[in-house]
């Protein structure tokens, strides 16, 4: 038996309000549709087109992809729906396209003056692994275009210029696609880096496959991130942000971006299912990106990361933890700690120290003898900042470590 599909309409006063919404949206393949009505992720439906300016009806079908519910009107986002197309959409742009023939384009805005790039960069968001000479790096595109795409650097680091391939993973249709570039660009934060910028070899760029794999990234990305809202962190706070999405919202991804740093929270049900920000995640993840101040955010209600290494917590546990250890971290002088000092740990030999060590200290003083630095710990030892603060300085006080 047939699955009834519901059907959500879309009417279009005229001609130049179709045109407007097919070059924005329906040529990528996807429409948002505002509605009161309840829909799930997933959901099939039917949008059909009103143009009663040519007495004309067209139904497209497709699936819901992207909720805002009814709840979130408060907070000045328009209730509705994103639907992408099950029709590919080259075909929806052959179809579509001569209904705006006699509509003109606008014209399109003078290059800023430094602005030297070849494609145009989409926000895209998929996993992507960099496989280098010297070993794998793993990580979330941020934008994406026909010449290059910008990483979120979770594990590993490249060097500029270095030789790699990149393997970009489809989020529909699982599919992989491998392509050769190099490394043109490297973004840092306290010694790490966050973010590597990847030009494609033009060869490569300019293969059929690579171009159409792309585009049909960017394309359903496009439709996903319709009714995404966005807007500054430094008005309502990260705290806020979070807790009043998650209260609007029964599950939700809140991307947090603070100059090269980006960072996301995933929720659902009233748990934290993923707090992430580079190698960092769970509650630590959440501590760092709750003392940014400035930069922005975005939120939608999928789940981009349904589950790392850490077991989900309750949301509001973990938001009050985390607060609670900035209030201490606030009171710890970290002056004396400059996070390229190495850690040297003074003594070496089994069974030196005895004593009753932490966990964090001991964490301290494997890593010491592995030779890291303090940037390099607080990101491998799990604990939070503040604990792993504490630990040095008794070590250090104990003349158990020093550092150089």
């Amino acid at each position: 038996m047939a699955t009834h599909k519901q059907v959500l309409e879309v009417e279009y006063g005229s001609a130049r309000d179709f045109a407007q919404d097919f070059r924005a949206n329906l040529s990528s393949g996807g429409v948002f549709v505002a509605t009161q009505r309840t829909f799930a992720l997933r959901d099939f439906v039917v949008v059909r087109l009103r143009l009663p300016w040519c007495n004309r009806m067209i139904d497209l079908e497709g699936e819901v992809v992207h909720l805002v519910p009814a709840e979130m009107a408060s907070m000045g986002a328009r209730p509705g729906v994103a639907v992408q197309f099950r029709e590919p959409p080259a075909g929806i742009r052959g179809r579509l396209a001569p209904l705006c023939a006699d509509q003109a384009p606008p014209p399109a805005p003078p290059p800023a003056a430094d602005e030297h790039r070849i494609a145009l960069r989409k926000s895209v968001r998929v996993a992507v692994r960099l496989d280098t000479a010297s070993g794998v790096v793993r990580g979330r595109t941020r934008n994406l275009s026909h010449s290059g795409v910008l990483v979120d650097v979770h594990e590993g680091t490249a060097a500029v210029g270095e030789r790699a391939r990149v393997v970009l993973g489809h989020p529909s249709s699982r599919e992989e696609l491998a392509i050769d570039c190099v490394v043109a660009r490297a973004a840092s934060n306290a010694g790490r880096v966050s973010a590597l910028a990847l030009k494609f070899d033009e060869s490569e760029a300019h293969r059929a496959a690579v171009l159409r794999y792309i585009e049909s990234l960017q394309e359903t990305e496009h439709t996903r991130r319709l009714g995404v809202i966005t807007g500054p962190i430094a008005e309502l706070g990260p705290q806020s942000i979070v807790q009043m999405f998650a209260t609007t919202a029964r599950r939700g991804t809140i991307y947090l971006r603070h100059a090269e740093e980006e960072g996301l929270i995933c929720f659902e049900g009233g748990l934290l299912r993923v707090a992430r920000i580079g190698p960092l995640t769970g509650v630590k993840a959440l501590i760092r990106m709750l003392v940014w101040h400035e930069g922005t955010f975005e939120f939608h209600t999928g789940v981009d990361e349904p589950g790392g290494g850490d077991a989900p917590l309750p949301l509001e546990a973990a938001l009050s933890e985390a607060v609670r250890k900035i209030d201490e971290g606030g009171r710890i002088d970290t002056s004396a700690f400059p996070l390229q000092a190495r850690l040297v740990a003074l003594h070496t030999g089994a069974g030196e120290f005895s004593g009753a060590l932490s966990k964090v200290e001991e964490a301290l003083l494997d890593v010491a003898r592995a030779g890291f630095t303090i940037q390099r710990a607080l990101e491998v030892i799990p604990e939070p900042d503040v604990e792993i603060f504490r630990a040095l300085r008794a070590l250090i006080d104990s003349d158990m470590l020093e550092l150089r």
